[in-house]
């Protein structure tokens, strides 16, 4: 997830912790507003489109950015498996309860 803060200039700044990993931008040059973003903080794996683009508005821009980002940490296994997680879980509270003991 990306944590974001809009800029003096009306543009956005992308970051994941302290780390700033996009921006978002008006594009000035345009005919029609425009805005764009890109991913700053990650080399692309081979074979994946640029982590950059444009899109009518600044909302889109930050959701294709956020899209972009979260596909990099599944691929880069950095986001962790949350079934995975919840399984594990489920088994160390079921080995930390107290057992029950047969009545005699």
């Amino acid at each position: 997830m990306i944590r974001w803060e809009r800029q003096e200039d009306g543009g956005w700044q992308g970051f994941s912790g302290e780390l700033l990993v996009a921006t978002v931008t008006k594009d000035e040059s345009a005919e029609r507003e425009q805005w764009l973003w890109s991913i700053t903080a990650l080399k692309r794996p081979k074979g994946w489109r640029k982590g950059a683009g444009h899109r009518t508005s600044w909302i889109d821009a930050r959701r294709a950015a956020e899209e972009y980002w979260a596909k990099w940490l599944e691929q880069a296994a950095l986001r962790a498996d949350v079934m995975q997680l919840a399984s594990r879980s489920l088994v160390k509270e079921r080995k930390a309860r107290p057992r029950k003991q047969a009545e005699s």
